[in-house]
């Protein structure tokens, strides 16, 4: 009994320990597969990383094409704590529903000015492989 004991004990330390290292936004969108991936494979918990800060920028929606226009997603409503945290480390697209399609970019209203774009994974991809995430 005292050696269960024991092993629980040290099973929740250590996942107190994986998870205060994890980035929240990662554990909330991967849950127990964030904390394998951290402990086992650095490079693809990187790139979950550099996906959620880097797989979207910010435009004017002066500078899309009209083709562009006409592919701003609707049915998204970023709420002001979203509108916020634009840019910053507590920005979760997930939260949205968002995923990056494998094929196009895809366009979120943000304000009357501003548009999100979000790169498809190809091109999150290959700026990963450059980026200084990318320990291979």
């Amino acid at each position: 009994m005292k050696n269960v004991l024991i092993l629980a004990g040290f099973l929740i330390s250590t996942t107190i320990s994986f998870s205060q290292d994890i980035d929240s936004r990662i554990l909330k969108n991967k849950g127990k597969e964030a904390e394998k991936v951290y402990e086992y494979n650095k490079n693809a918990y990187n790139y979950l990383l550099f996906e959620l800060d880097h797989s979207y920028e910010i435009v004017s929606r002066n500078t899309l094409t009209k083709e562009q226009r006409k592919l701003i997603r609707t049915d998204i409503r970023l709420a002001d704590s979203d509108k916020s945290n634009l840019g910053t480390s507590g920005f979760n697209f997930y939260d949205l529903g968002i995923k990056l399609s494998k094929t196009e970019r895809q366009y979120v209203q943000v304000d009357k000015d501003r548009v999100l774009v979000f790169f498809a994974i190809p091109e999150v991809t290959k700026a990963f492989t450059t980026s200084p995430l990318n320990t291979k």
